[in-house]
């Protein structure tokens, strides 16, 4: 069975301007900026329709669900939320440049976990679980698509763990960033989870 799956980045919020890491506590609304962005593409086709809405449970995420799909009543996942950057919360890289477990989770591509947070394995896994449950509820519930409004590095850790090996490496969806707004539409295996179909929003 194949499911359909819409994976949106929240629009643009303060945070993202000054370049801070904005982890799980940072729970910034979207900036008028993010909101006029978002309804000007909504209004150009750019989201396509959907049966069932997931969402991260910050705010920049549950406002970007109401604007984009307001029919819809979201399930709130706290598997989808931000990575969990502990003490780089907050903090600009010139803020953080000298400190060695900075230096540590940046050279091991963010597999160490900075203090007080998540490693980059642990974030994988807790998000492969919000996609076995997405999966899981299409069986039940019968239905076929669902929009997923996360985060960007969410996106971008999904990718790199589901798609096929040639399209999910630096080079290919895992590692491109993801923009305020954009994402992937894709079909998704319900057993292994696999994407294919890739297209970029």
């Amino acid at each position: 069975m194949k499911i359909e799956v819409i994976l949106l980045c929240h629009g643009a919020s303060p945070g993202g301007t000054d370049r801070r890491y904005a982890g799980q506590t940072a729970n910034q609304p979207l900036s008028e900026r993010g909101k006029r962005e978002l309804l000007s593409r909504k209004a150009h086709g750019a989201y396509p329709p959907a049966e069932a809405l997931y969402v991260s449970p910050l705010s920049r995420c549950t406002e970007t669900a109401r604007l984009l799909y307001p029919m819809l009543v979201p399930v709130i996942l706290p598997s989808l939320a931000e990575l969990d950057v502990g003490s780089f919360e907050g903090k600009t890289y010139e803020q953080l440049k000298d400190d060695p477990s900075y230096q540590r989770w940046r050279e091991t591509g963010g597999r160490a976990a900075p203090p007080g947070g998540e490693s980059g394995e642990a974030f994988a896994q807790r998000l492969l679980g919000a996609m076995r449950q997405i999966a899981a509820d299409s069986r039940s519930g019968a239905f076929h698509s669902a929009a997923v409004i996360t985060h960007s590095s969410c996106i971008r850790t999904l990718a790199a763990r589901l798609c096929p090996p040639a399209e999910s490496g630096a080079d290919g969806y895992g590692g491109r960033p993801v923009s305020s707004g954009g994402g992937y539409r894709v079909k998704m295996d319900a057993d292994s989870l696999r994407f294919d179909n890739i297209f970029s929003l």
